[in-house]
């Protein structure tokens, strides 16, 4: 009998333990949506950054510091 209820509590706080846990998943992604908005992406942006990414699979990269220079950024520390 010891067993048997010995069972039945850690069955009953595995249970307790598993509602909380779904508590606090939802309550995290319901954060996730309030905290971090979502952006829409223009059909534009969609078309370059297909394109970037077939330049990054083909090896085309360039360098940080070119860019940075081609568009007048300072250099970082």
């Amino acid at each position: 009998m010891t067993t048997e209820a010995s069972l039945d509590k850690v069955y009953a706080e595995v249970k307790r333990v598993r509602a909380k846990l779904d508590s606090i998943q939802k309550t995290l992604e319901s954060l996730k949506g309030s905290i971090i908005p979502e952006e829409k992406v223009s059909h534009e942006e969609m078309k370059d950054l297909k394109v970037l990414k077939r330049e990054a699979l083909r090896g085309e990269c360039v360098p940080l510091e070119e860019v940075l220079k081609k568009h007048g950024a300072k250099k970082r520390a």
